[in-house]
């Protein structure tokens, strides 16, 4: 099977290149590398070819060793006294109480069960939803609240280290000269800091293993996968735009199709049921992301406090469609008048949630997780 196209109009098929050398492509790691020796000459360390029995496993992503942020584990293991430390010492997630704010500590049903308060049921997609409910099924019972919300804690941060190991290992081996991407993803602060502030590394590790497989020319499996994104947080599904952009552009449209009934269909396998059994429960999601006020990690939110304007939501949303058409005029511009295309690896950036309607109320953790993982393979402009 040919490989799936990047922008470029025409290219050649490519010979397998030897891995790039960090410090011959990237500025910043050539100037750090002086501290222990300087860049490494070329010729004088070539990139060995993969040992037998391996096929085209990039070197070094066994490697990679994500981690999570240290800070929220000192608050939620009482290393960090005080009700509002949480605030003043970076520590907060929002894990620990929803355990008891959205019914799990009490064995309430996600969707199916009403809750007390101003919402009436979890307000997050299906996908993310069970992802809490295995977290508690693994929490003990018994003990007092605190004991067991910082007990529930320990088991998503359990979970969320396993998404950011696929999501590390599947930027390593997106871009095949370039498997030390992974690295960057793996050691890099913003995932240290907002691993375990909400559920954002479920999605963003999904996306990441979808577009793996759309560089390994696997149209069906790349939209279950983004499918599966999209279940667990919404804009994962800005994805296809640029995917759309992309096909026209190289004319392949079955590729599209595949994926977009691929993505459909997974979509519709998580959601369905929950859709049919729990109506009022699986729309509350998406009536609780229409009504909900601009807060922390809105642009609309720092806008109010500098004009002293208070910005309402339906406000807000005239706002950021308008601000999402005028990304995709700009998306579409650059899709037929660029000279040459990016790498399959990089046009993820193009559909940054920065653009959509989530920037009124999408947390912190969404945008480092996913302008972490965007923003490392794309330098490089040969299709993967």
């Amino acid at each position: 099977m040919s490989p799936m196209p990047s922008l470029q109009k025409t290219s050649a098929p490519r010979e397998r290149s030897q891995t790039v050398i960090p410090t011959h492509r990237d500025e910043v790691a050539a100037a750090g590398s002086e501290l222990i020796g300087g860049p490494t000459a070329a010729g004088r360390c070539p990139a060995p070819e993969n040992p037998p029995g391996t096929g085209d496993r990039p070197r070094g992503h066994r490697h990679v060793r994500p981690g999570h942020g240290a800070e929220a584990a000192l608050l939620q293991l009482g290393l960090v006294p005080g009700t509002t430390s949480q605030y003043t010492h970076a520590c907060y997630s929002d894990i620990p109480h929803l355990f008891s704010g959205r019914g799990f500590a009490d064995g309430l049903v996600p969707y199916f069960d009403r809750l007390t308060g101003d919402i009436p049921f979890l307000e997050y997609p299906v996908l993310t939803g069970l992802f809490m409910e295995v977290a508690s099924w693994l929490t003990p019972g018994g003990g007092d609240l605190a004991e067991r919300e910082q007990a529930y804690w320990l088991a998503n941060a359990g979970l969320l280290m396993v998404c950011a190991a696929v999501l590390a290992v599947c930027v390593a081996r997106t871009h095949r000269r370039r498997p030390w991407d992974g690295l960057l993803v793996a050691l890099a602060p913003s995932v240290a800091l907002t691993a375990t502030i909400n559920w954002d590394l479920l999605a963003v590790a999904l996306t990441a293993a979808a577009v793996l497989m759309w560089a390994r020319s696997r149209p069906v499996a790349f939209g279950i996968l983004l499918g599966l994104a999209t279940a667990a947080k919404l804009y994962p599904v800005l994805l296809l735009l640029p995917l759309l952009l992309l096909c026209c552009r190289a004319g392949k449209w079955r590729e599209y199709g595949a994926a977009v009934l691929g993505f459909a269909g997974s979509w519709l396998v998580v959601n369905l049921p929950v859709m049919l059994l729990a109506p009022e429960g699986w729309k509350q999601f998406y009536l609780f992301s229409r009504q909900r006020n601009v807060d922390f990690g809105s642009v609309w939110l720092l806008v109010g406090q500098r004009t002293g304007a208070s910005i309402p939501p339906d406000r807000a949303n005239l706002y950021a469609l308008l601000l999402m058409g005028m990304a995709v005029i700009g998306l579409a511009y650059l899709a037929f008048t660029a000279p040459a295309g990016p790498a399959s690896s990089s046009w993820p950036s193009w559909s940054s949630p920065r653009s959509s309607s989530s920037t009124r109320s999408t947390r912190l953790s969404t945008y480092c997780g996913w302008s972490r993982w965007r923003s490392s393979p794309g330098r490089a402009g040969a299709t993967s």
